[in-house]
């Protein structure tokens, strides 16, 4: 007995909570801090006198105050958050950056009414306490007024007790605890001295800590004050000297107490410290100094350790990772699973036995003493045959364990040098797995073989299967006694004598095949990298990939329970297959599951339901019927908008926001205040008016656009644990980017109405400038008629003919031949350059040098000529008017030359003033203007005002229709004397 109880200390117990922990590695501060609330939308706030840090699952935001400490948080059904100060309450929503005060009306916030506490009724009426009563929160005025209790208008009360249950409030004086129903305003009072602590149990009792830290129960129903049995040596039962802080019923007459000193299980008169557990480990529960029961059943306390959280109510998953050994690093790897016919549960390690009883919690080693072979290996065989497990370990020999004595035995070998061989096989041997056959033989499959052990003799003997050599790891048979074989080369399937193998070599990426489930007789899951579904037909072997989630985890468990669930497991946890739903869901390192893998024998479905699995890091438990599938509705908030990197805007609009064009830079941060796990969230977001599609934004809780166009636009965002399941804000957000000034309606009309207008100006005036060009080409297709007419002069063309005549009477033929050849040529000339609005100044030259050699025979050579042009000027590519020089050069002669008494000359220069303008000289040396217009005849005033007014007008009228700056200057030339002598006409014409 004594060598049974040496190795039989407690190990380990089950806890009573699963809980999860909050602390400094999530940013959360818990330094100095006092209260701990949860609001309407889901966000955590932990109150520390000079600040408040509010928590969404991934970040923290903290509020700064100034001035007093704060001493209280609460939060309405709006959302709205709501802290006291000793003289003041302040108050914070979504989009503000900072606490705003709120007013009081009643008594002076002073010395000796200082406020305190916050509570909040079912009817969202937000109340405070101070040293005078009551103040309540009126929305219409916007401030907290003071209301005292009816019958204590004058009365003092203790500020620090202030609790609440439904409609009732607790309240206390020096000598007397009082319970206020807002409803009804009923109060009711029991006296109690020194009261320290108040806590409502049901609208009758409330449990109360005195200064002395004992603990009574208070009946308001009958007025009477019962003490709680203190915990002692005597009484290791009772409650502990320590400050109540809350109760919450569990159902069964079992409450969860909390304390100062930790939380307790209080059922039939008794407390017990509540066992906590986070992530397999024990927490040390003795000092909490607030918490929160919050609308979803989720218990939040603040304790040493930080905030943990956990749901009372609910059953969660159990992790158990303390288990002894003599390698601490190897002792929490479970690699099977057995129950024992007392529901005793047994665990192979990877350093041997260990059993789990389940009444106590208490884990134990069971490892055979020196004279049973004492071994401490790795066991990857356990199994219970109705009456004693058979121990399969790597390295040793397989043993009988008694698990009521738990003592171990050897099994039945062959007689002589056949046992001998086997012994020696199996001290050489790593094990697979131990497969259970029909009629309750076992077979061990190995490396080196397989061995058939006999139920009930426990004979054991080598067994042949073919492709053992394959190293199985994991076995299941068929209703037609096939074998469905996993090993590290793919999936092997023989008859029910281990015979006629089928293989599949390939599962990519690797081979192994590590979990199968038979889901009928031709078809099985089998995991590997990725879940594969199997068909047989004949002796093919087809598969397929199922549940794309899965395609690149290794699968190292799949188990049918007995109601049907389907549990799988994976790299990175514990997969439920929804069968109503087809799909998933998901439990990882955050639902308690442990952090490393599961292995592939260590599964076990306990007779009172109880689902056992073990992995690397110990073992998890817990009850499928209870483990509840919770569709976690989350709540997705747009927390802030930043336009153009500016300061955050207020979201809480009514209306959508209203942007200037230029503000079209988008920044857009949301939240889904999530706890449990928030390392699934992920999101997907939507900007309708940009693109109506769903955009993946993966764990990003943030999204940018840039450079938005003018217009209307909703941006959506829903978020999922598992991809499949989205929940959508129920607040988009809704903003306007409007169009520039120049974009709007009434500049594009004023736009439209200008272009209108200027379009018909614009008509107007091209219609009146063609009619102008029109009425200018035919006053200057008038004019070229008329200098062309003035060519064609009668007087001229009379005069000619009757030189040419009286040449012929004087029988001077060769000078009339030579006037009449001129003449011709003259008119020629004439005519075809009048066909032309211009012409090359080569003809126009030619025509003028015809026209002075007839007018100097016609007048007996009275006057010489002389033509001169510069080297520079191109008469072959000049084009200048036609009939422009000679009205000038008809007027020097007829004017200026023929009233000479003695010869005169004429000068013609032409040169070019610069690339695009000809000055054209006409010089005479004849009697001048002034002394012409004593002599002038009537037939040649005529004459001149006919041709030089002709040119004038052609020169005005070509500078309209042109653009031209052609022009003409007659200046009169007079010898030193001043006495006239001759004119000058300098004519510009642009070419």
């Amino acid at each position: 007995m004594l060598m049974l109880l040496a190795p039989c200390g407690c190990y380990a117990q089950l806890p009573d909570f699963n809980v999860q922990l909050l602390g400094d590695k999530n940013g959360i501060q818990t330094a100095n801090a006092s209260r701990i609330i949860r609001d309407h939308y889901g966000f955590l706030w932990i109150l520390s006198p000079r600040h408040i840090q509010r928590f969404d699952g991934q970040d923290v935001r903290r509020i700064e105050t100034d001035g007093e400490n704060l001493l209280d948080i609460a939060s309405d059904s709006s959302g709205t958050i709501w802290t006291t100060s000793d003289s003041g309450i302040r108050r914070y929503r979504i989009g503000y950056r900072s606490l705003r005060k709120v007013a009081t009306a009643g008594p002076a916030i002073a010395p000796l009414n200082k406020l305190h506490k916050l509570q909040v009724t079912p009817d969202n009426r937000i109340w405070a306490n101070a040293g005078r009563g009551l103040y309540r929160y009126d929305p219409r005025t916007d401030s907290f007024r003071f209301q005292a209790l009816p019958g204590l208008p004058d009365h003092f009360y203790y500020r620090r007790i202030f609790s609440r249950r439904g409609y009732q409030l607790f309240l206390a004086d020096v000598k007397t605890v009082y319970c206020f129903d807002t409803k009804s305003l009923r109060v009711r009072q029991v006296p109690f001295t020194d009261v320290r602590a108040v806590v409502p149990v049901s609208d009758d009792v409330a449990w109360a800590s005195n200064n002395l830290l004992q603990t009574f129960e208070i009946n308001f129903a009958t007025g009477s004050v019962t003490r709680i049995p203190t915990a002692s040596v005597q009484n290791p039962a009772g409650i502990p000297l320590a400050e109540l802080i809350s109760i919450t019923p569990l159902g069964s007459d079992r409450k969860l107490v909390n304390t100062t000193k930790g939380c307790y299980i209080y059922h039939n008169r008794t407390f017990t410290r509540a066992v906590l557990f986070d992530s397999g480990k024990a927490l040390p529960n003795d000092e909490n100094y607030a918490d929160f029961h919050d609308q979803d059943g989720t218990q939040w306390i603040l304790g040493q350790d930080g905030v943990l959280f956990f749901r009372p109510l609910a059953h969660t998953i159990g992790w158990v990772n303390g288990f002894p050994g003599a390698d601490p690093n190897l002792s929490n790897n479970i690699k099977s699973i057995a129950e024992d016919g007392e529901g005793n549960v047994w665990l192979g390690t990877q350093r041997g036995v260990a059993v789990l009883d389940i009444r106590s919690g208490k884990v134990r080693p069971v490892r055979p003493s020196a004279r049973e072979g004492g071994h401490s290996h790795e066991v990857r065989g356990l199994a219970f045959d109705g009456k004693n497990l058979l121990v399969v370990p790597s390295g040793a020999l397989p043993q009988i364990l008694d698990p009521v004595r738990r003592t171990f035995a050897n099994l039945q070998y062959p007689a002589g040098e056949a046992g001998e061989a086997l012994r020696a096989k199996l001290m050489a041997e790593t094990i697979g797995t131990l497969i259970t056959m029909p009629g309750g033989d076992f077979l061990i499959a190995g490396e080196l073989g397989c061995y058939k052990v006999e139920a009930g003799t426990y004979r054991i003997a080598e067994n042949p299967v073919e492709g053992f050599e394959k190293l199985i790891q994991v076995a299941v048979r068929d209703t037609r006694g096939n074998y469905w074989m996993g090993t590290y080369e793919g999936l092997l399937v023989t008859d029910a004598s281990f015979r006629n193998a089928i293989t599949d070599g390939y599962f990519a990426p690797g081979k192994l095949v590590s979990a199968v489930l038979m889901r009928n007789d031709s078809t099985a899951w089998c995991g590997s990298v990725g879940l594969f579904e199997v068909t047989k037909s004949g002796n093919v072997l087809r598969k397929r990939k199922i549940f794309p989630e899965l395609t690149n985890q290794r699968i190292s468990m799949i188990h049918r329970d007995k109601a049907g669930r389907i549990w799988i497991g994976a790299d990175d946890g514990l997969y439920l297959l929804n069968r109503n739903a087809g799909k998933l869901q998901w439990f990882d390192f955050r639902d308690n599951i442990q952090n490393k893998p599961i292995n592939m024998n260590g599964v076990l479905e306990a007779s009172d339901g109880r689902m056992y699995v073990g992995g690397l890091n110990g073992l998890n438990y817990f009850n499928p019927e209870l483990l509840k599938h919770r569709e976690e509705k989350l709540n997705v908030l747009i927390a802030s908008v930043r336009v153009n990197q500016d300061d955050s805007l207020l979201t809480q609009n009514q209306g959508p926001l209203t942007l200037d064009w230029m503000q079209n830079s988008v920044e857009i941060q949301y939240l889904t205040p999530y706890f449990r796990n928030p390392e699934k969230l992920m999101y997907r977001y939507r900007l309708t008016g940009l693109d109506d599609n769903w955009v993946d934004n993966a764990r990003n809780s943030r999204v940018r656009f840039s450079s938005l166009r003018p217009g209307q636009y909703t941006f959506s965002v829903a978020a999922s644990l598992d991809g499949i399941t989205w929940s959508e804000t129920a607040v988009p957000l809704s903003f306007v980017i409007l169009r520039p000034w120049w974009q709007t309606w009434w500049f594009t009309g004023a736009m439209v109405v200008l272009a209108g207008a200027l379009t018909y100006w614009l008509f107007r005036r091209r219609v009146k400038v063609i009619r102008r060009q029109t009425a200018l080409r035919e006053h200057m297709a008038d004019l070229e008629m008329r200098a062309l007419r003035a060519q064609m002069n009668p007087h001229f063309i009379f005069n000619c003919l009757n030189s040419i005549n009286r040449y012929i009477v004087k029988s001077d033929n060769a000078t009339a031949s030579l006037y009449l050849t001129r003449f011709a040529k003259l008119i020629r000339l004439i005519l075809d350059n009048s066909n032309s609005k211009k012409v090359l100044l080569s003809n126009e030259l030619e025509a003028l040098k015809l026209y002075i050699e007839m007018e100097r025979i016609r007048f007996d050579s009275k006057f010489d000529y002389r033509i001169i042009i510069d080297e520079d000027v191109h008469t072959d590519s000049i084009g200048v008017p036609s009939l422009i020089i000679q009205p000038y050069v008809e007027n020097a002669i007829w004017h200026g030359l023929l009233h000479k008494e003695n010869n005169g000359s004429l000068w013609v220069k032409i040169r070019m003033l610069d690339e695009n303008t000809l000055e054209c000289i006409i010089e005479d040396n004849g009697v001048g203007r002034e002394k012409a217009a004593e002599f002038r005849s009537k037939s040649a005033t005529g004459k001149k005002s006919l041709g030089m007014k002709l040119t004038e007008d052609r020169i005005a009228v070509l500078n309209q229709y042109a653009q031209t700056n052609a022009s003409v200057e007659i200046v009169d030339l007079q010898d030193d004397n001043r006495v006239a002598a001759g004119t000058r006409v300098v004519v510009i014409i642009p070419v």
